[in-house]
């Protein structure tokens, strides 16, 4: 197969002011470190900007874009040129799309509070995006599944909150039941929910408990308490993106192919748990001082004789009283804690599996791995190579 010297002119309009947009680029750039034979343009810009003035006499080859609207849309299409969306914002998109799983982002969400031992939940959104209405239908759906309630709060069309909509946002914290989980759109709206819950003399986390998504550090950082969020993969989005671009440009056969063209989503990474969601909501002092003990020491080889020690309590009592208030077996929340903790390495590590086992309590890389392949459907180095595709 001969090799595509040809250097390519590539446009990347993506925003520059928030961690979703720059880890996007990221991703493009480790991309281009691979291939090697791009020439770049882009802008510093915010998001839902209006297209560059530079771009109608550019002679490049291929765009990556956040393309939000159908003019943007329609501009992009009239100028002939390639065009990768990594937008969620449309419900369709005329070109190859790769975006994020908004779906799997709610089960994150859903999975971190419920284990918490929450039994109230609510959802915060911002009604200007698509993507927020998916991450609340896909949240409310599953939390019905599991037979709980959802309450549901939505902001108006600013992009930073008026008083009008604090006012509402207030009076919404102070009427839902107590303690209560909510996870909110993204970051920088979760901060507004933290300031109101602060206006409303509300405890964070031990009556309102918050999470975003974006893990955007700078937002969560300097929220009081600091903000536990999801933390979408885009970073693989950008590089998969690229990917796609190179494969249209490489292969001009391929445009046309579609009127309405596949979109790949792409999973989210983890929960980066924060104080903003750091409590144990169980009204049983017994079976919360064995969850905060579990949590704690998980990793370091304790068994559920450990637990029956901090918990006062005989096996036959912790079990049935664990049943009843989580849901699951002391065992099984210490085996999945360990687990949690060994696909955070696997992700963020380059770590041998003999070395995640042995820092994560298991007993050998061989046990560790057939109880990862039970639980999880793939072995650790299936999960590693899938989810780090693309140098993440």
């Amino acid at each position: 197969m001969p090799v595509d010297v040809r250097r390519y002119k590539v446009a990347l309009l993506i925003e520059t002011s928030n961690r979703y947009g720059r880890d996007l680029l990221h991703g493009v750039h480790d991309w281009i470190s691979m291939v090697g034979n791009w020439s770049v343009r882009f802008s510093e810009q915010a998001r839902l900007a209006p297209l560059p003035d530079w771009l109608p006499s550019w002679s490049g080859d291929g765009v990556i874009a956040r393309v939000d609207t159908d003019a943007m849309a329609e501009a992009l299409r009239a100028s002939g040129r390639f065009v990768v969306d990594v937008s969620a914002e449309r419900k369709r998109s005329e070109f190859p799309r790769v975006t994020i799983d908004n779906v799997a982002v709610a089960r994150l969400a859903v999975d971190h509070l419920t284990e918490k031992g929450l039994t109230h939940f609510a959802f915060c959104g911002d009604r200007r995006f698509l993507w927020s209405a998916e991450r609340q239908r896909a949240f409310v759906a599953r939390l019905r599944a599991a037979k709980w309630r959802c309450d549901v709060f939505e902001f108006a069309v600013t992009t930073s909150a008026a008083d009008a909509d604090l006012a509402r946002l207030e009076a919404w914290l102070l009427s839902l039941p107590k303690p209560v989980g909510i996870f909110v759109c993204y970051d920088g709206r979760a901060q507004q929910v933290l300031e109101a819950c602060q206006r409303a003399g509300l405890q964070v986390p031990t009556q309102v408990a918050v999470l975003g998504v974006d893990n955007d550090e700078v937002v969560c950082d300097l929220c009081y308490p600091p903000l536990s969020s999801v933390l979408p993969n885009a970073r693989r989005t950008g590089f998969e993106a690229a990917r796609r671009l190179h494969e249209l440009m490489s292969a001009p056969r391929a445009r046309g192919r579609c009127t309405w063209c596949e979109t790949l989503v792409i999973e989210p990474v983890r929960v980066v748990p924060r104080q903003s969601t750091d409590l144990v909501s169980v009204d049983d002092p017994a079976i919360a001082a064995a969850v905060r003990h579990i949590r704690s020491h998980a990793c370091d080889g304790i068994t559920v004789a450990d637990v029956l020690r901090v918990a006062g309590l005989s096996r036959t009592h912790l079990e049935r009283r664990f049943k009843q208030v989580l849901g699951q077996s002391p065992h099984a929340l210490i085996r999945a804690t360990k687990l949690e903790q060994v696909r955070q390495m696997l992700l963020e590590t380059n770590l041998p599996i003999a070395r995640i086992a042995d820092a994560t309590g298991f007993q050998s890389a061989s046990y560790l791995s057939a109880v990862f392949h039970k639980t999880q459907g793939q072995t650790p180095f299936e999960f590693r190579r899938q989810r780090r595709a693309g140098r993440l």
